[in-house]
């Protein structure tokens, strides 16, 4: 593996297009495809699907991405470390989530961090929830924010909760439902329902959109890629979004409407251990304070 196999995956995947990045990197468009083919040959793993209209990421080449990136900013800031010797102070503080919808939580949080540390310098892993506690477990992160997994033997490492979060039907303000202060079985089944694909969806919101569909047909239902993407189409009238409610992220033209008999969900925080890390007792005390204890009545 080298930089420049590396600078061709991030400049395919940032373009989708091989002809454009070879473009970019002003080489030709087979020295782009024989290293893409000889990166994918020494990962054992297809990093891109291609036809002869488009180019599509797999979901390797996601799980690929933030580690591509890294590798070649660790080089880059190597080389500029000896052509420019200084002394880095940086405080570096690695967190994890599931989408980058969760990252809204966090910006108040991190300023008051950064009033105490400020050499702070936060780094992001958005990765999907199957992978995301291997990074854990490997130490790749700090901390990961994120609802409480079903079964906690899976990931090797302590859970606090933050928070509780309600399940809520998200529609326009507008919407002949947006009145009401609960929304029952009824109420559900007057609309479409707007959920996240199963394949990206945290364990325990899944049970709850699975109970929330069981004898629904296919066409009542629309499945979306992320949080942004329901909440998009409640915007635009397609159906009512179930969706976690977290007060800092509503938008003032939606109505969040909590469903009647669904638990709040428990959101918090995964680590390995606060010994010796001053930097994640921080985070996880600004965390306590910032996220409400209870959800709204």
């Amino acid at each position: 593996m080298n930089t420049f196999q590396l600078t061709c995956f991030l400049t395919v995947a940032e373009t989708l297009s091989f002809a454009k990045a070879a473009k970019l990197l002003n080489v030709t468009q087979p020295a782009v495809t024989h290293q893409i083919h000889s990166l994918e040959e020494e990962l054992n793993a297809q990093l891109f699907k291609r036809t002869t209209r488009s180019v599509e990421i797999t979901q390797e080449g996601l799980i690929f991405l933030n580690d591509a990136k890294n590798v070649l900013n660790i080089i880059s800031l190597a080389k500029k470390r000896f052509e420019e010797p200084v002394v880095d102070d940086r405080q570096f503080f690695s967190i994890g989530c599931h989408s980058n919808n969760e990252l809204r939580l966090l910006p108040e949080i991190l300023r008051q961090m950064a009033d105490s540390c400020p050499m702070l310098y936060p780094v992001f892993q958005v990765v999907p929830f199957q992978h995301l506690y291997q990074l854990l477990d490997e130490e790749a992160v700090d901390v990961i924010i994120a609802f409480q997994e079903k079964s906690s033997k899976k990931i090797d490492g302590i859970y606090k909760e933050l928070t509780q979060v309600r399940i809520t039907g998200v529609l326009p303000a507008t919407h002949p439902l947006a009145e009401k202060e609960l929304l029952d079985e009824d109420d559900l089944r007057t609309q479409r329902l707007l959920l996240l694909d199963p394949q990206i969806c945290p364990d325990n919101l899944n049970a709850v959109q699975h109970e929330l569909t069981t004898g629904r047909a296919v066409s009542e239902l629309l499945m979306c890629g992320s949080a942004d993407a329901c909440i998009t189409l409640a915007k635009a009238g397609f159906g009512l979004a179930v969706q976690p409610d977290f007060p800092a992220l509503r938008d003032p033209a939606l109505a969040y409407i909590p469903i009647k008999d669904v638990e709040p969900l428990s959101y918090g925080a995964y680590y390995k251990s606060v010994t010796g890390k001053p930097m994640l007792k921080l985070f996880l005390q600004l965390c306590k304070d910032n996220f409400p204890v209870r959800p709204e009545l």
